[in-house]
């Protein structure tokens, strides 16, 4: 095949020169950042275009050529609900490990570089787990320097992402940036993830990046899930989508009910008592904290203490951050659940520990982060709007709809980072400014609605 010519000059790599540093979006005024995102928008538009099948293909059906008008970014939007589960409708199944080859054929259609197909021989006709497949793709396509991440949907439909170390670099860059900016995060913290170090769920590898980027040492940070959470064991937990014949009935009848019994009585009680045992460490030697879990993991944690008989202070500067959204069955609500972190954990001057919750999604390469007043602030590097019911984007300061999001910079040489959520949101952008202090675009408090499936929202509670 023929590799095109890349619309900046090159025809082999991604120029990566072009790429302005993340930090200094913060720097611009709201024209000069909103030309430099169309500006790039356009070139990113561009060099995907020429090279990546699956986006030329649904983008050219609606009209879109090479070059793009600035007043047709809405017709480059693909559902973030679909596009990296479409291998599902290619395939007839939901287990790329039993038709590898069609997989690779897919993914190859997906990515904006070649997959060297002459190595397609080298996989084998059927795979015993879904994590067998992608190390095998990860090991046959080693000098590539691909990374597979998967989403922590519920359905057991997973989101199957690439990323390769230009774009983990850029992702890293982001995280840590904003977790730096938003929750004041330096290498004096020590973290702690409720969450397992050894997964492909893109939430807990995102914690992995940021704490990379801000330069925190190994040992000051702590995975407390004390297993590994492999895409097959999410899937079988959830018990939505199950292998056929008798596979699945031993899925069913035997593996699901086990793991909810394991996650019961083994693994959230040692991920709580490592967790309580690192903050009383941390809170004796003054410390700082950066907690994050998601938000049935986190009240856990509050009543362990509690019962303890015990507060904890903290000390100032300690955070806690949650994200993941919430277990569709929990009977408690997040405020009922930040209450209860409120009576037990405190600054050292008595003030509740701050509670912080993030919205992101395995198809970003970022995380918008909540400020004191609770509005979610998105990072200055993404183009942010909303879509009206026809789909057009809305162009006021004040709207409401589908959020849509333009990350020119984030995605990198694999895929353009164009995409449409399923989350209905109230966005403020432009020249406003939030409460905080905070210039630019956030989602204004309490104004998320996910009108997916519930199925498919991620939720790291789920882990």
């Amino acid at each position: 095949m023929t590799t095109p010519t890349s619309p900046r000059g090159d025809s082999s790599e991604y120029d990566a020169v072009d790429q302005p540093s993340l930090a200094s979006f913060w720097s611009l005024t709201s024209g000069q950042r909103e030309a430099v995102l169309l500006d790039g928008i356009l070139q990113t538009h561009a060099w995907h275009f020429a090279r990546n099948r699956a986006y030329q293909q649904t983008v050219a059906a609606r009209g879109v050529g090479p070059s793009l008008d600035a007043g047709a970014l809405a017709r480059v939007l693909r559902p973030t609900s679909q596009t990296f589960k479409s291998y599902i409708d290619l395939l007839g199944t939901p287990f790329p490990q039993d038709r590898p080859l069609e997989f690779l054929g897919w993914l190859a259609d997906q990515l904006s570089i070649e997959l060297p197909r002459a190595r397609f021989s080298r996989f084998r006709p059927r795979y015993g787990s879904l994590e067998a497949l992608l190390r095998a793709i990860e090991a046959i396509f080693a000098d590539l320097g691909l990374e597979i991440l998967t989403s922590s949907g519920t359905s057991g439909r997973a989101t199957i992402l690439v990323r390769n170390q230009q774009a983990l670099a850029r992702t890293t860059e982001s995280f840590y940036l904003s977790f730096q900016r938003y929750f004041a995060m330096q290498a004096d913290h020590r973290a702690i993830f409720i969450m397992p170090r050894q997964t492909r769920i893109a939430m807990a590898r995102m914690a992995q990046f940021s704490t990379q980027g801000i330069g925190l040492a190994p040992e000051r940070v702590h995975f407390t899930i004390p297993f590994a959470a492999q895409p097959d064991q999410v899937r079988i937990r959830a018990g939505r989508t199950w292998r056929s014949g008798w596979a699945g009935m031993v899925e069913r009848r035997l593996w699901n009910p086990f793991m909810h019994w394991m996650g019961d009585r083994v693994v959230t009680p040692r991920a709580v008592q490592s967790t309580v045992s690192l903050l009383r460490q941390a809170s004796a030697a003054r410390e700082k904290v950066l907690l994050f879990a998601g938000w049935t993991h986190l009240h856990a944690v509050a009543l362990d203490i509690l019962r303890q008989g015990t507060p904890l202070r903290l000390t100032p500067g300690s955070l806690v951050g949650s994200g993941g959204g919430m277990k569709e069955r929990y009977p408690h609500t997040p405020a009922e659940i930040r209450a209860t972190v409120a009576q037990a954990m405190t600054s050292a001057d008595g003030e509740p520990v701050m509670v912080r919750d993030t919205y992101g999604m395995a198809e970003g390469n970022w995380a918008a982060m909540q400020c004191r007043h609770g509005n979610y602030h998105l990072p200055p590097w993404i183009h942010a709007a909303t879509v009206d019911a026809n789909d057009a984007l809305q162009t006021g300061a004040d709207t409401t709809g589908l959020l849509a999001f333009f990350d020119p910079f984030g995605g990198g040489e694999l895929f353009p980072a164009f995409f449409k959520t399923a989350d209905r949101v109230h966005l403020l952008r432009g020249d406003a400014s939030c409460s905080c202090g905070e210039a630019g675009a956030y989602l204004a408090q309490g104004s998320i609605q996910r009108v997916d499936l519930l199925d498919e929202a991620g939720c790291a509670a789920q882990l």
